[in-house]
């Protein structure tokens, strides 16, 4: 039997994808996306919400320069995929245009290179 979701556990994984703290973890974000698509089900979530809030947390790590650049491409790869679910809700002109600049920001968006972590920088 399979528990119902948890606001608490929601916000944890997010807060774990937005600060790398498992970069060695790719299936969170998988996870992540899973629990999402639980709380829209049983109504703890807003969908069209829980969809951007989805593409903004990937794209805003993605653009991070302080996180490892594995994590930061990782996430730059699934966040088309909040936008495919935001696809189908797009229902009236307000939303469309919504999501038409969503799709823009994903398309315009460029990586920096990560920070170095370097110890002559401390000194």
């Amino acid at each position: 039997m399979r528990k119902l979701p948890s606001l608490d556990h929601w916000y944890w994984m997010k807060a774990r994808i937005r600060c790398a703290l498992a970069a060695d973890e790719p299936r969170l974000i998988r996870r992540f996306i899973s629990e999402s698509d639980a709380m829209v089900h049983c109504g703890l979530l807003d969908d069209w919400r829980a969809g951007e809030g989805a593409f903004r947390l990937f794209l805003d790590t993605a653009t991070d320069t302080a996180l490892p650049w594995h994590w930061r491409c990782l996430c730059l790869d699934h966040a088309y995929r909040p936008l495919d679910a935001l696809q189908r809700l797009a229902t009236d002109a307000g939303r469309r245009l919504r999501l038409s600049q969503l799709n823009r920001q994903l398309a315009m968006t460029v990586l920096a290179p990560s920070l170095i972590y370097s110890e002559r920088n401390l000194s």
